[in-house]
């Protein structure tokens, strides 16, 4: 049976990342979703985004990636399409990290203001999502999931959001069952571990704060997980609810 693998935020934690993907028993069937913000505070954005890239070019009809609300920042300060209805200031991606970011390509102080977009970037734009669901033909089993950045307002379709919502809510999707039967895997918030709910799972848990990079396999709900130095575990998720 396929699987549909998530990768949580990784932040500019190249090495990590690395280290999961190598670490996934993953099977030539299965998907590989991201759920954004590669980029940004980390010291190795480059390396994530080209990591992310080359996920896509070996499997690019098996590899989702997902807009997060710090690539919707980057995108919006190089002029690019971007799916939030947000007017940043200009300095806001810096201030959230992009200088890292930036400095990762090569730029430095204060060139890298007014640098233009890396090529990386610029690559990886045009193939992000704003959220995505399994095919009921590959995955029956899966058809109630929808994987997203943030979250989206209780009741609300993702077809029927702002890019806003999908990107940037906190409080009022995380504080919400939602009864509808659906079930969210999603990134955006950092946690100490991972937030399971019967509605909702949460898989941020921090790695550019010191926290582990994780990533959860679907139907079978395991979540595999490295630290910063490299090292493995992984775990299945207790039912909840």
């Amino acid at each position: 049976m396929a699987s549909v693998w998530a990768i949580g935020d990784i932040h500019g934690k190249a090495a990590m990342l690395g280290a999961l993907l190598d670490a996934l028993p993953r099977q030539s069937s299965d998907t590989t979703v991201f759920l954004g913000d590669y980029i940004d505070r980390g010291e190795d954005s480059a390396g994530a985004v080209r990591r992310a890239l080359a996920e896509y070019d070996a499997a690019p009809d098996r590899t989702v990636l997902l807009w997060g609300n710090h690539e919707d920042m980057a995108a919006t300060h190089f002029n690019f399409a971007a799916p939030s209805d947000f007017v940043y200031d200009p300095y806001d991606w810096f201030r959230n990290g992009g200088i890292a970011a930036m400095e990762s390509w090569g730029y430095e102080k204060p060139a890298l203001f007014v640098a233009s977009c890396p090529p990386d970037l610029k690559r990886l734009f045009p193939l992000l999502q704003p959220f995505w669901r399994a095919s009921q033909d590959q995955f029956p089993e899966l058809a109630h999931c929808l994987w997203v950045h943030a979250g989206l307002r209780k009741g609300q379709q993702p077809e029927d959001s702002t890019g806003e919502v999908l990107l940037w809510i906190r409080e009022e999707f995380l504080d919400a069952l939602d009864p509808s039967g659906r079930f969210v895997i999603h990134g955006h918030t950092p946690m100490r571990a991972v937030r399971a709910l019967p509605d909702k799972v949460g898989i941020d848990t921090g790695a550019v704060f010191g926290g582990p990079l994780t990533a959860l396999q679907m139907p079978e709900r395991r979540i595999f997980q490295v630290d910063a130095e490299g090292h493995a575990t992984d775990f299945l998720l207790e039912p909840v609810g």
